[in-house]
């Protein structure tokens, strides 16, 4: 039990501190789509998005998930982390190699003679990608969550002062291929430089990685049609502008789920795997994170869908307009999706892989049709139209599987839920109302700026004030609230800068 314990609190440290970090991350990512959405026009962020796709399903050849094995399999020696690196470096030359091969029948799929060119050179970043490290692995095994931000915040700071400079000389889609590849070789570089461990050609563990992964490939490309689908739809009916409007409101809207909820997953899936014997434990530690990932997902969601017609002008700049339904919308789709993301990383603790890939199917089945018909009748605003529909009929239908895999009662799953749900809605409300008071035309970006500092102001005002109420009249209980107070009144008041440091490592 006392092992238990120790576990729960390395991993609400763990997530909490890495989503913090996390919003340091995106500020940067933030201030990077700022520049260069007023440095390049939608159709370039369109037309390297057509590439990216591409090369993104040809990676998928390659996503074995030998990193999830190493985490789930307790006993993993040098054998394992060897094998699983000589494999990494087997399937990125096959598979940059077949990048190049299709790149000329992609470009004559989508009518664009430029992505032959573009589709070759990323695919030099894959080949990048499968020398790196696989000793990084430990980090997250180990839960020292620390050092595997800081490689991560490393890799982003790189790819930040390469792109900009040359997005002021080039003014084109060229910036976002070399930003890619300069990206891939600064991180392969810096998983040498952080980490000691110096991985050698072996496949003494082929079927042990192997056997576990057969599953996860196919979790791998549903996962990847369920995101990356609208790449294929719009860019083909619609054309590369519509898609870089879809792309850019695509990856504001859904920073919750993305970038602050994909965190936490990473840092509670080796805790998961640790527990995954005792169902009982397992499942409390579920409720810990879904409530979590409600604390954080649900305000920002809906704050970015309530703000969308300020935020859209002052972040991406007047050229980007046509963008603000599609943000509103594809932020409720974030939500829906961050409420039924962890769920994949409990069936993979529990040794049950076959599940997540049965419901990615199911997800699938409802998604193409739904974004299909939206992309051929309405361009990048039919294509939201479709995620949010279909994950609204898919989230229901996960969290109810997952309630019984892990023998949770559904009151027990409203319980962790209904207080950041109700703060969230009482947001929603005051800054809409605020917004309305201020009067927006966001057709001018730059006298917005303070009505949305006001609004973001009042909203985290009115969110933080209910959630505090709710919590206060339910006799202040254990569970998201209570461990995220904890841990920041560790790290900013009870510990000394250097102790704090070395127990977040």
């Amino acid at each position: 039990m006392v092992a238990s314990v120790s576990v729960d609190r390395q991993m609400a440290k763990g997530a909490v501190w890495m989503v913090l970090g996390r919003l340091l991350d995106r500020g940067i990512g933030l201030v990077s789509i700022v520049i260069l959405a007023r440095l390049l026009v939608p159709a370039d962020f369109g037309l390297v998005g057509m590439a990216s796709v591409v090369i993104g399903v040809i990676e998928l050849l390659g996503t074995f998930g030998f990193e999830a094995a190493l985490i789930q399999n307790p006993s993993a020696g040098r054998e394992h982390y060897d094998t699983a690196w000589t494999l990494g470096v087997i399937l990125a030359v096959m598979i940059a190699l077949i990048q190049v091969a299709i790149a000329a029948p992609a470009a004559s799929f989508y009518g664009e003679p430029r992505l032959e060119a573009l589709i070759s050179c990323l695919a030099l970043g894959t080949l990048i990608t499968g020398f790196e490290n696989i000793g990084v692995i430990a980090f997250r095994k180990d839960l020292r969550f620390r050092k595997d931000f800081n490689l991560t915040f490393a890799k982003k700071i790189v790819t930040f002062m390469v792109t900009i400079p040359i997005a002021f000389v080039l003014r084109s889609y060229w910036t976002l291929v070399i930003g890619q590849i300069v990206g891939r070789l600064a991180g392969t570089i810096l998983t040498y430089i952080v980490q000691e461990y110096r991985p050698r050609f072996s496949l003494a563990a082929r079927r042990d990685l192997l056997h576990f992964g057969k599953w996860l490939i196919v979790t791998n490309v549903l996962n990847f049609t369920s995101n990356r689908c609208a790449d294929f739809l719009v860019g083909k009916t619609a054309g590369a502008r519509q898609l870089g409007l879809f792309n850019l409101s695509y990856e504001i809207a859904t920073l919750p789920s993305s970038d602050l909820i994909t965190p936490i997953n990473r840092a509670i899936f080796p805790g998961y795997a640790l527990k995954a014997a005792d169902t009982a434990t397992l499942r409390r530690s579920y409720l810990d994170v879904i409530g979590l990932i409600a604390l954080i997902v649900l305000p920002a969601g809906f704050g970015i869908a309530a703000t969308s017609s300020m935020l859209v002008p002052v972040v991406l700049g007047p050229a980007w307009i046509d963008a603000i339904p599609c943000v509103s919308l594809l932020a409720v789709y974030g939500v829906l999706l961050a409420m039924k993301a962890n769920n994949h990383y409990v069936y993979l603790a529990m040794g049950r892989p076959w599940l997540a890939t049965l419901l990615g199917t199911v997800q699938i089945v409802l998604l193409l049709p739904f974004v299909g018909l939206g992309a051929m009748h309405s361009g990048a605003l039919g294509a939201a139209s479709g995620y949010v529909v279909a994950q609204a009929i898919f989230t229901p239908i996960s969290l109810a599987i997952l309630c019984r895999a892990l023998q949770l009662r559904i009151a027990d799953l409203v319980g962790a839920l209904y207080r950041p749900a109700i703060a969230a809605v009482g947001m929603c409300l005051a800054v809409l109302l605020a917004k309305a008071e201020l009067g927006v035309n966001p057709i001018n970006g730059a006298v917005l700026i303070v009505p949305l500092l006001v609004c973001v102001a009042v909203g985290a005002l009115s969110y933080v004030t209910i959630l505090y109420a709710l919590w206060k009249l339910a006799s202040k209980p254990n569970g998201p609230e209570r461990h995220t107070l904890d841990v920041v009144q560790a790290k900013l008041w009870s510990q000394p800068a250097g102790q704090s440091a070395s127990s977040s490592s």
